[in-house]
């Protein structure tokens, strides 16, 4: 417990140092590419019928294997999954996929993104995430989901949250920062008229201001999803229609509680909690630390790639060790996980960062069952989409992932892709390399 406490004393300095050392650079707002629009043309002739035959599907129903089944895609959905090769109902020609050897699982999510490039729609695609939620919109997040949803350009089924919500101090230029009820009644009613899925708030919100944001919200049946203002009780969050909980900053709330209880209560109140932990991984890191992934520089501009190395070193280790015990012990009492990245952050790339988080949480004790189900049936729950993806059955959307490796084996194991079905839409091993390729060609003369 005294080691958690001087965790606790250490963050709160963190925390205070925070809004005196705001970031040199912001990474920039929109860079466009015709690269999505590209694929989204190529995508129109591919085949809509496919049997992916004798592979081992995890269906994500339990913590379980199907070895040896068939899988039959037809016209997006999942047809029929069976170990019986002679009933599968096919009425023409498909596609036949050979899952010798090989593990299915459903699409993967990344529930806390922050998507700036075009290009991260392919890199998305490429990495096996077939869902996402945008984690501050702007209108051009959209106009992407709308192409997406068109079938005008490629990429993963998009979520955005509203342009954030800040009081003052604010902590990034960018956001929309609020001052009154008036002004948080009227931001709300405008982003939820311009249709972003969900309002997004800050910690630096008072209580006043948040309380009106949640009832506002409330009222046009629009979720608050964000960060845990810290000028408010956290048994007052826990107790609000807050929909989701971002990061693990909890220890400068309600220092009269002691922290490790703080931690039981968020477990036992069921909230949906997005821990990215793999963001304070990266950014307690020094810039000359031989474990940065460098050749991730190849998928983003310079501007982005500076924002990276200006925001290294960030956090303390301390810090870091302390966002992972916290996250323990809030699963260990019973806490909901979703799986997000934060990408966009130094070195958290778009769709290569996922297997990362996947590993992070698996290295605080969830199993790789749960972690897998944090980014996969969970989040369609969360998302309220569970009809629909998250498992592997009959009538679902065909949103599957291909893997060479069993995850349930090793988590690590979501990386070995041979195959990406989105939507019920083929992208073999090959395709998904030249797809990398290609974003990699958009960023010339750049210092790998």
């Amino acid at each position: 417990m005294k080691k958690i406490a001087s965790f606790s004393l250490l963050f709160l300095l963190a925390i205070i140092a925070y809004f005196y050392f705001r970031p040199k650079v912001l990474p920039p707002v929109h860079l466009k590419s015709g690269l999505p629009t590209q694929y989204g043309k190529m995508t129109i002739n591919k085949a809509d019928s496919y049997l992916i035959r004798d592979v081992s599907v995890i269906p994500m129903t339990k913590d379980t294997i199907l070895a040896h089944h068939h899988v039959l895609i037809e016209k997006g959905r999942i047809k029929q999954v069976t170990p019986h090769l002679a009933q599968i109902d096919t009425a023409g020609h498909c596609l036949v996929i050979d899952g010798t050897g090989k593990f299915l699982i459903p699409g993967l999510n990344d529930l806390h993104v922050h998507l700036n490039d075009d290009n991260n729609l392919l890199l998305f695609v490429a990495n096996g995430v077939t869902t996402i939620r945008n984690m501050a919109g702007y209108p051009f997040h959209l106009n992407l989901r709308k192409r997406i949803n068109q079938g005008q350009i490629l990429g993963p089924t998009l979520y955005t949250a509203s342009p954030i919500l800040e009081g003052t101090p604010n902590v990034w230029k960018f956001s929309h920062v609020v001052k009154t009820r008036d002004e948080a009644r009227q931001a709300v009613i405008q982003f939820a008229k311009a249709g972003y899925d969900c309002i997004k708030i800050y910690h630096t919100l008072p209580q006043e201001l948040y309380r009106e944001i949640l009832q506002v919200g409330d009222s046009l049946h629009i979720p608050v999803v964000g960060h845990i203002p810290f000028q408010v009780d956290l048994e007052e969050v826990l107790a609000s229609t807050q929909y989701s909980l971002e990061h693990v900053d909890v220890s400068p709330l309600s220092p009269y509680i002691p922290l490790v209880k703080r931690l039981e209560l968020i477990g036992h109140s069921q909230k949906w909690m997005c821990p990215t932990l793999l963001v304070y991984k990266n950014m307690q890191k020094h810039p000359n630390d031989p474990t940065i992934p460098t050749n991730y520089e190849r998928y983003v501009d310079k501007i982005t790639r500076t924002f990276w190395q200006q925001r290294l070193h960030y956090y303390s280790q301390d810090r870091y060790r302390l966002q992972k015990v916290m996250a323990k012990l809030i699963y260990k009492n019973g806490g909901r996980f979703i799986a997000g990245t934060d990408c966009l952050n130094p070195y958290v790339l778009a769709g290569f960062s996922i297997h990362e988080e996947l590993q992070e949480l698996v290295s605080v004790g969830l199993p790789a069952y749960e972690a897998l189900k944090a980014s996969t049936v969970n989040a369609a729950v969360f998302l309220k989409r569970d009809p629909e993806v998250g498992t592997i059955e009959a009538d679902k959307q065909a949103d599957l992932v291909l893997l060479s490796g069993n995850p349930l084996k090793d988590i690590a194991n979501t990386k070995t892709i041979t195959g990406v079905m989105l939507q019920g839409r083929w992208f073999s091993s090959a395709e998904l390399k030249q797809m990398l390729a290609a974003v990699e060609k958009t960023y010339p003369n750049q210092d790998h």
